[in-house]
């Protein structure tokens, strides 16, 4: 009995645990070798692949129209906000793992091992994603040949969702050949990346170019068939939805921090640096398809390659072809990239198999992750269809945005605490007793909006602007045919969301202060860090389906039980081998803890 007693108290201690990381510590079994413009090339990389290659086409015929300018804008608009938040981890702690630690350094070990675990699945569902994309982009090359031939020779797969009606053995293959190009090390894949990412980059400011050029400014005017915005600012902002997703990437600069030189330099440089340039080039390769051609006369399923065959260039058509299969190639060496990391990093804290910790002495690349997760893709991608798999991705990407700015929120909170030793010394009761502000003087009890503050704390002000973004974003979803007719109640409520959202963001502003470490960090605190998790839970409830959020809860279900068992094994495992000294300390102070309360 006493020892399942000291098992979930163990257990509960682990829970709350945070990882102390030091913004001088510096120390890594990685290699420091990435500069600025690795970094940021790195990003463009992982941005620019084949999200712009098809969503100009989706965004431009049937939301936004020569408007679809503006979407992009907004997205990247939008993704800077996020991004800000990123920039200021990234700057205060120099170590791998981007979301998963910065929650570990500034929430909990438990809710830090839900976000590294769904960030992992999302990884590996991702890389399935790009390399069907690639296979399927290069099969198509060849009148989808190799497609067909598998189906004729082993038949088809008659499992149902989520598995595919084929196997792509393409697309299985050449993850592998990925595993090979990031096992060489982290100096040989950048290198790859960047070169692949020049490439992509050309792509695009070729068509821009050729846009500006040969192009037909009346497509833009587009008196003919209503305007600019003939789709009004509603298809812009839902233009700008779709957009979103073809910004995102940055996060591998972050994943990056231990094999970076100057981490807290780089890290904000790089972020801002790829968000200009990829926002640029999707504006500019997005008017330049506009010039080209029509609108309405946009082929979705190649956009590009279609604009120059509907202006009979077709030596620029095959030009533009090689955009799409780079791109790609590159989205999937960097997505291992990410993964290999992800799990180096997990395994370092004990959070995962201490299998994947193993470093190459030569390339300095944890090679047992990368080799385990590529090839995990790889079965992925041979044997799932990825329109079951990217619903799941886009609930990922908006709720890692929406825990790390209201983690950075928690982590501005100004250090208004109690001293329990000086109250029992003085005999004042509990409540009573003053606080010390983060200089140590006496300070009284506040009144007015800071009081209220004060009672409600700064973790449940951030709790309730998340429900309440979230009743506002199913307010703007199930309720735009109201607001659209101009009926009073929807606008009676959607007044009171968002008034109640700037009351919760002003008593924030009492709770939260400058940031305590040197280096870049997130302005107009906490009024920034609330506009996010506003807009990416108004994009979340517009893009989930309940579907991938039934999938969601039973994989943070699922996380949850494996993080129950590998702390319980963990705790066993002490009791028959003392080198675990993690486990030790931690089973320490739940006696003490517990001997204390009695």
């Amino acid at each position: 009995m006493g020892g399942a007693k000291d098992r979930l108290w163990f257990l509960l201690n682990r829970m709350k645990k945070k990882k102390v990381i030091s913004e001088h510590d510096h120390s890594t079994e990685l290699k420091r070798c990435l500069t600025t413009t690795h970094l940021t090339f790195m990003g463009v990389g992982c941005t620019v692949g084949v999200g712009i290659y098809v969503l100009v086409g989706v965004a431009a015929k049937e939301y936004a129209g020569p408007g679809v300018l503006l979407s992009f804008l907004m997205a990247g608009l939008v993704t800077v906000i996020n991004a800000i938040c990123f920039a200021e981890f990234g700057a205060r702690i120099p170590k791998t793992g981007a979301t998963y630690t910065y929650v570990y350094e500034s929430a909990s070990e438990l809710l830090a091992f839900l976000v590294g675990w769904m960030t992992l699945v999302g990884y590996i569902t991702s890389g399935a994603i790009a390399a069907r994309a690639w296979s399927g982009y290069l099969d198509s090359l060849f009148n989808n040949y190799i497609h067909e031939s598998t189906v004729h020779t082993l038949g088809k797969v008659t499992l149902g969702p989520p598995f595919s009606e084929s196997l792509d053995f393409l697309a299985c293959a050449y993850e592998i050949v990925v595993i090979v190009i990031i096992s060489l090390g982290v100096q040989a894949s950048a290198f790859i990346s960047t070169v692949l990412a020049g490439v992509s980059v050309c792509v695009l400011l070729f068509v821009t170019i050729m846009g500006l050029v040969i192009g037909d400014y009346r497509n833009i005017t587009n008196t003919e068939h209503g305007g600019f915005l003939p789709f009004g600012i509603g298809g812009v902002m839902a233009g700008t939805a779709a957009c979103f997703y073809a910004f995102q990437g940055f996060n591998i600069i972050c994943m990056s921090a231990e094999e970076c030189k100057t981490p807290g330099k780089s890290i904000p440089r790089a972020i801002f640096s790829e968000l200009l340039i990829v926002t640029l080039l999707y504006v500019g390769s997005s008017c330049g398809l506009i010039l080209l051609v029509p609108y309405s006369k946009i082929d979705i399923r190649a956009p590009l390659p279609s604009a120059f065959a509907y202006k009979h260039i077709e030596w620029a058509k095959y030009v533009v072809s090689i955009g799409p299969t780079l791109g790609i190639s590159n989205l999937n060496i960097l997505n291992l990239y990410n993964i290999s990391r992800h799990v180096y990093c997990m395994s370092s804290d004990g959070l995962f198999m201490k299998a994947f910790l193993k470093v190459n002495r030569t390339t300095k690349v944890p090679v047992r992750a990368a080799v385990v997760m590529g090839l995990l893709v790889s079965l992925f991608a041979l044997l799932f269809d990825i329109s079951n798999l990217v619903s799941f991705n886009v609930i990922s990407i908006f709720l890692s945005f929406v825990i790390s700015n209201g983690i950075l929120l928690l982590s501005r909170r100004e250090e208004r605490s109690t001293s329990s030793e000086d109250a029992e010394n003085r005999n004042v009761r509990t409540d009573e007793r003053p606080l010390l502000s983060s200089d140590g003087r006496v300070s009284e009890p506040r009144t007015g909006f800071s009081g209220l503050a004060d009672r409600i704390g700064l973790l449940y002000l951030v709790c309730l602007v998340v429900f309440t973004s979230l009743g506002l974003g199913l307010q703007l979803v199930s309720g735009i045919d109201d607001l659209l007719h101009g009926r009073v109640l929807a606008f009676v409520c959607l007044g009171l969301l968002l008034g109640l959202l700037v009351f919760l963001s002003v008593l924030m502003s009492t709770q939260t202060g400058s940031a305590k470490h040197n280096g870049f960090s997130m302005p107009l605190v906490p009024y920034l860090p609330v506009l996010s998790i506003v807009i990416n839970i108004v994009l979340l409830a517009a893009a989930a389906n309940v579907t991938g959020v039934i999938g969601y809860v039973i994989l943070v279900a699922l996380g949850f039980g494996i993080y129950v068992a590998l702390v319980l094994f963990s705790t066993t495992s002490s009791g028959q081998n003392s080198s675990s000294s993690v486990v030790e300390d931690w089973i320490g102070v739940g006696k003490k803890s517990r001997e204390h309360l009695m």
